[in-house]
C-alpha cells in the first residue's frame, strides 16, 4: 500500500521533516493490518523555489533516515526505522524551469494588443507589481498568483510526464486504497494556492475511481511571525531592495479568513481535512524571501501535524466524507502528553525512540570508540557479543555506527527545536541533552552537549517527572536482549536491535 504526500510550499517541507522522525519511531506501522507490508510512502516536494532552505533540512533529514533503514533491514518484531520512505521521481516539483519567471510570461500577457479585453482582465485581477513579480522563489504570500500558476501545473510540457505517472501510480494501486495527502499553510502563497488547487487536479483525475481512493490533508493556520524588512533599511535589508512584493506577516490572519470563506463555500470532497494553528504566534528572526536562508526552526505543531497523517492512515472505508477533525491543548499557552491524540502509543514510541537516540549518542557511540582507540575491547564487556576486535576496527561498521548517531543526534535536535518552538511544551526534558538553551532574542543554534559523563547519566531525566531505568542498566542488559531479538543479532546491527528492545522492555 502507497501513501503518496504532497508537500507543498515551505511549510509542507517542514511537515514531511515532522513525518520522517515520526516513522523513525514507528508511529505508522499498521498493527492492525499486515506488518510484513507496512505502507510505503512516498513524497513530493511542490515548490516553485527550488533552493528554499526547508527542503533542504528535510531532504538531509529524509536521507539520514534511508541510509539508516538499509543498515537495519526489515524486522517486524521492532517498530524503529521500518516505514519505507522514498521521494516520487525528481522528488521536487517546481512550475517553472526558467532562471526568471513573471506572471506577465506565463500567461502570455505581452503577446496580447493593447486593446484586447484578455489583457484588460489580466489587469484587472493583478496588479503591475504582481505581473512583473520574479516568481523563481515562490509567491511571496500572493496565493490568487500562485493559483494562476498551478493550474497549470499538470498541463505544462515539464510537468506532464511526472504528473501522469503520478495518476497512473494511484489508479494502478486502486486496489489497494491508495491514499493521497496534502500540506500546506492556510496564510501563505504557495500553500494556500497549492492546497485546493492541486486537490482539484487530482479528483478530476482520478473521479471514476474515487471511491477507491482516498484523499485528505492538513492546513496550518498561522503559527509563526516575523519582521518584514523595510525597504528604506538599506543596511540589514540591503538584498532586498529590489523586492516589492514579499509576504508579510501582518497579513496572514486576514489571508486566512479570507481563505476560510472561501473553503466555507466550496465542496473539496476530501475524505478529511485537517486544520492547526496556535492562539499564540511564534516569532522567528530569519526574514527571506525565499531561497536557502528561507529556514524557520521546527515547532511543536508540525508534531500534530504528521500525527494528523497517523490517523489518517487509519480511516476505514466507511469513514465520512468531508469530514472536519479539530484537536486543542487543556491550556493555550501548555503542551503535555495528555494533549496529544492517541497518547498512550504515540508517548511509548517518541519516548521509546528518544531514548534510543540518546543512549546511542552519550554511552554506545563513545563506549565503541574508547573500545577501540584503546585497543581494549574488553574494557567495554557488553561489546564483546555484538563485535569483536577486527570487526570493531572495521570501517564499513564504523560507518554504520557514524550513520545512526546521525539520525540520533538530528532526532534529538529536532525534539529540542518543538520545545523551544513555545513556551509550555513539555513532553522531554531537553536540557538533559542540550548545551544551550537561547532564550526568544537570542536566536542561537540548538547545539547538543559534547559527551562527558554528567550528561551520560542524565539518561533518567530525558522525561519529565521519570524514574527510568539507567544507561548502566540498560547497557548490562544488551547482551542478554541479543539472544531474543531475529538475526542478524550481532555487529551495528545486532547492536541497534538488542539496544532498542533492552530500551522497550526497560522504562
Amino acid at each position: 500500500m502507497s501513501t503518496y504526500i504532497i508537500a507543498i510550499g515551505g511549510t509542507g517541507a517542514k511537515f514531511v521533516e515532522a513525518i520522517v522522525h515520526l516513522s523513525a519511531a514507528g508511529i505508522y506501522l499498521n498493527y492492525s493490518g499486515d506488518r510484513k507490508n507496512p505502507e510505503t510512502i512516498k513524497i513530493i516536494f511542490l515548490d516553485p523555489d527550488k533552493g528554499n532552505g526547508h527542503i533542504a533540512s528535510s531532504d538531509k533529514t529524509l536521507k539520514i533516515y534511508q541510509k539508516c533503514t538499509k543498515i537495519i533491514g526489515k524486522d517486524i518484531t521492532l517498530p524503529i526505522m521500518q516505514s519505507r520512505i522514498e521521494q516520487f521521481k525528481e522528488g521536487l516539483w517546481s512550475p517553472f524551469v526558467k532562471a526568471r519567471v513573471r506572471l506577465r510570461d506565463a500567461f502570455k500577457y505581452d503577446e496580447y494588443r493593447d486593446d484586447n479585453p484578455v489583457r484588460h482582465l489580466f489587469e484587472v485581477l493583478y496588479t503591475a507589481e504582481e505581473r512583473d513579480d520574479d516568481l523563481r522563489e515562490g509567491f511571496h504570500g500572493r496565493p490568487a498568483v500562485g493559483a494562476a500558476i498551478m493550474t497549470q501545473l499538470s498541463q505544462d510540457e515539464n510537468n506532464r510526464e511526472n504528473w501522469q505517472e503520478l495518476i497512473d501510480q494511484i489508479k494502478d494501486d486502486r486496489a489497494n486504497t491508495p491514499k493521497v495527502f496534502l500540506c500546506g499553510s492556510i496564510f501563505g502563497g504557495t500553500g494556500a494556492s497549492g492546497f485546493p488547487t492541486l486537490g482539484q487536479l487530482l479528483l478530476k483525475q482520478l473521479k471514476d475511481f474515487r471511491s477507491q481512493i482516498k484523499l485528505g490533508g492538513v492546513l496550518m493556520l498561522p503559527y509563526f511571525r516575523f519582521r518584514s524588512p523595510r525597504q528604506s533599511d538599506k543596511s540589514q535589508y540591503s538584498h532586498h531592495k529590489e523586492q516589492k512584493i514579499y509576504a508579510r506577516s501582518e497579513d496572514f490572519i486576514l489571508n486566512t479568513e479570507a481563505a476560510l470563506r472561501y473553503y466555507a463555500t466550496k465542496d473539496l470532497k476530501f475524505n478529511r481535512v485537517y486544520l492547526l494553528g496556535t492562539p499564540e504566534l511564534t516569532e522567528v528572526s530569519n526574514f527571506s524571501t525565499g531561497g536557502s536562508n528561507q529556514r524557520n526552526p521546527p515547532h511543536f505543531l508540525e508534531l500534530y501535524a504528521a500525527l494528523a497523517l497517523r490517523d489518517f492512515l487509519q480511516l476505514e472505508n466507511n469513514d465520512q466524507q468531508n469530514r472536519v477533525v479539530l484537536t486543542s491543548r487543556h491550556q493555550s499557552n501548555a503542551t503535555i502528553w495528555n494533549d496529544i491524540p492517541d497518547r498512550d502509543e504515540v508517548r511509548k514510541k517518541l519516548t521509546n525512540a528518544a531514548r534510543f537516540a540518546f543512549a546511542w549518542n552519550y554511552a554506545i557511540a563513545p563506549d565503541l570508540k574508547y573500545a577501540r582507540d584503546s585497543k581494549r575491547p574488553n574494557a567495554v564487556p557488553w561489546s564483546l557479543k555484538f563485535l569483536n576486535r577486527t570487526e570493531l576496527e572495521s570501517l564499513e561498521e564504523q560507518d554504520r555506527l557514524k550513520e545512526i548517531q546521525d539520525w540520533c543526534q538530528d532526532y534529538l535536535l529536532w525534539l529540542a527545536a518543538i520545545h523551544w518552538s513555545e513556551t509550555g511544551v513539555e513532553l522531554f526534558n531537553p536540557h538533559s541533552f542540550l548545551e544551550n538553551w537561547p532564550n526568544k532574542e537570542d536566536r542561537n543554534e540548538l547545539n547538543l552537549k559534547p559527551y562527558s559523563k554528567e550528561v551520560r547519566d542524565e539518561f533518567t531525566n530525558l522525561l519529565n517527572n521519570s524514574n527510568s531505568t539507567s544507561i548502566y542498566q540498560i547497557l548490562e542488559k544488551l547482551p542478554r536482549t541479543a539472544r531474543e531479538i531475529q538475526l542478524p543479532n550481532r555487529g551495528v546491527v545486532g547492536l541497534v536491535k538488542a539496544l532498542y528492545r533492552t530500551i522497550e522492555q526497560n522504562p
